[in-house]
């Protein structure tokens, strides 16, 4: 479905994206700063106790909601430097205020659908021996002074009971990996809460998943796969040293731009959705 007007966007996506990528970061960079101050406090305040775990959720938001203001700008303009245009005029206010709705409802989709996918993993755990694999630990922490090939026939046994959900949860959780950046560049596309939690359903379509398997789809997710491996290495390797740690927060940024531009790329691949 062709809702790019730049054709780069079709013949090099990943190569393409990274151009509009950094035009995003370079064209205002009073914004960029802005956002990775913001991004730092955040990401320093989930060292919090209790209350981290909320500024963890609106450090996730602020990603996605720029993200949403991205996309657009990209979607409204047919090369780089109209796109660089938009970025310089645009207000810190605007961008982080003009689609926060979509992304919190993109958000929560995202959430309930990890919730879903544990539970359903709980049950087949519990299905197929689970209770058994409960009572087997319960005992084991009864009688500690097991013999070595005790202890390694209770695990192996406990491999054994708990198999299948680990096997459903492997293959469930990397086929939603592979579908994500096609099913996430269409969440990029809504404009209310409830279209864009209500996309991110759109793994279970079959019509998403005959888009996916294509070679040009796979060619595209696999590069983006090498990249986003690449920048979250650094990122991890910034993040251990806290005066390297406002350079994983501006990489971090540059990821959340890059995939997201990926995304609706990969959806723009598709005819036939």
């Amino acid at each position: 479905m062709h809702i790019l007007p730049d054709e780069h966007l079709r013949k090099r996506p990943v190569g393409t994206a990274i151009s509009y990528t950094w035009a995003a970061l370079d064209g205002n960079w009073k914004n960029s700063a802005i956002f990775a101050g913001l991004l730092l406090v955040l990401s320093l305040f989930q060292f919090v106790p209790v209350v981290g775990i909320v500024f963890a959720v609106l450090q996730t938001l602020l990603l996605y909601t720029l993200s949403y203001w991205i996309v657009d700008r990209v979607r409204q303009n047919d090369g780089i430097e109209g796109f660089r245009k938009d970025v310089e005029a645009a207000s810190a206010r605007e961008m982080l205020s003009a689609f926060a709705a979509p992304a919190s409802g993109l958000y929560a989709g995202f959430i309930l659908l990890g919730f879903l996918v544990l539970l359903a993993t709980a049950l087949i755990f519990w299905l197929t021996g689970g209770g058994a694999a409960v009572e087997m630990v319960r005992t084991q922490t009864t009688q500690p002074d097991l013999s070595p090939e005790e202890l390694t026939a209770f695990y192996l046994q406990l491999l054994g009971l708990g198999t299948p959900a680990l096997l459903f949860f492997l293959i469930v959780t990397s086929f939603f990996g592979y579908l994500w950046p096609l099913v996430y560049g269409y969440a990029l596309l809504q404009r209310t809460f409830s279209d864009a939690l209500n996309a991110i359903f759109m793994l279970f379509s079959t019509r998403f998943w005959r888009a996916s398997f294509t070679l040009a789809y796979l060619k595209t997710v696999s590069l983006w796969m090498v990249v986003v491996f690449g920048v979250m290495l650094l990122v991890s390797l910034c993040s251990a040293v806290i005066l390297l740690l406002p350079v994983a927060i501006f990489l971090t940024v540059w990821l959340a731009y890059f995939s997201a531009i990926v995304a609706v790329a990969t959806y723009n691949l598709s005819d036939d959705i």
